[in-house]
């Protein structure tokens, strides 16, 4: 009887669909509110599908076929500035959680380390093939922006591959269809394992501007925010809640993200959830500084045609 009553309890909660970009460690939320049954605790149920890529997440988010979306924050951004309005309602990682992984013969023969300086491992991607998951997505974006600045021409001087995601990602690395990859941990980790590259830059430790940045975020579209608003709100309090096991519970995080990416050695994603739990902020919150550094990326990348407002409460809250 008390399980029949907890089934129908659960199937009398709202249900909140969810779709988002891509694996990976940036929308870690997302799973450990799933499975450490945040949801239900919120009064939600919540139905994830992944997408391919951003623009697919964005098509389904403002066709109504979910209720909220995972993206890349270029995606709202870009959306914006075509008129497309979204409203950022949490933020999964609040500094750009991004990192390179080198072929270590590529570093050889350009002559950098994992420690030189960011000005000459910025430069050495003059004539690179970088492998992104897709070449308008964030990554290939922010690839972009770092090759200016130190006045590369990414159009030019480097190549930027679309070679899939996770797998496919690394794979290109290790047949040396590619000489780096820009994504998400733990991958960096899981290739140092296999020995043929290695960690070469990693974007909130080592770019300033990277530090305090919304790099993936939870979207929903106005009308949803204004005609369900305690559903919304219950979202983005699970999400804050799967963020804050970071700093509260992160034995727990950890071991339900090595059961979540089981096919990861255990080994690799311990190393890069401990390098980047700081990139998780506390309850999922957004701050002002966030969404200007991101504006100031968008404009010198001409991801936008002009400065959008940072005021809390438009572009997110």
């Amino acid at each position: 009887m008390l399980l029949a009553g907890r089934a129908a309890a659960q199937q009398s909660l709202p249900v909140a669909k969810g779709v988002y970009a891509a694996p990976g460690l940036s929308f870690s939320a997302l799973f450990l509110a799933d499975r450490a049954g945040l949801w239900e605790k919120n009064g939600v149920k919540a139905e994830l599908k992944q997408a391919q890529g951003g623009p697919l997440t964005m098509v389904a988010l403002t066709n109504h076929e979910a209720m909220f979306g995972g993206v890349a924050s270029t995606d709202p951004v870009i959306g914006w500035d075509k008129g497309i309005k979204t409203i950022a309602i949490a933020a999964f990682t609040g500094s750009l959680a991004m990192q390179f992984t080198a072929r270590k013969d590529w570093l050889s023969k350009v002559g950098v380390t994992s420690k030189s300086p960011l000005a000459d491992k910025l430069k050495a991607l003059k004539g690179a093939r970088v492998g992104a998951s897709t070449i308008g997505g964030g990554p290939a974006q922010y690839t972009r922006y770092l090759a200016k600045t130190v006045g590369l021409d990414p159009e030019h001087d480097m190549k930027i591959l679309a070679v899939g995601f996770g797998a496919a990602r690394m794979a290109a690395l290790r047949t040396n269809q590619v000489d780096l990859t820009c994504g998400d941990a733990p991958e960096a980790d899981q290739v140092e394992l296999e020995g043929f590259g290695e960690l070469f830059l990693n974007c909130p430790h080592e770019v300033p501007i990277f530090k305090e940045f919304p790099y993936t975020v939870a979207l929903v579209t106005p009308d949803v925010a204004n005609d369900q608003p305690d559903v919304v709100r219950r979202v983005a309090q699970t999400l804050g809640q799967a963020n804050d096991m970071f700093a509260t519970r992160f034995g727990e995080a950890v071991d339900i993200l090595k059961k979540q990416f089981s096919s990861v050695p255990a080994k690799a994603m311990e190393k890069a959830l401990e390098r980047d739990r700081e990139a998780y902020p506390r309850g999922c919150r957004m701050t002002t500084a966030m969404w200007e550094n991101n504006i100031k990326v968008a404009v010198e990348t001409k991801m936008i045609s002009k400065p959008l407002s940072t005021q809390e409460g438009q572009l997110w809250t």
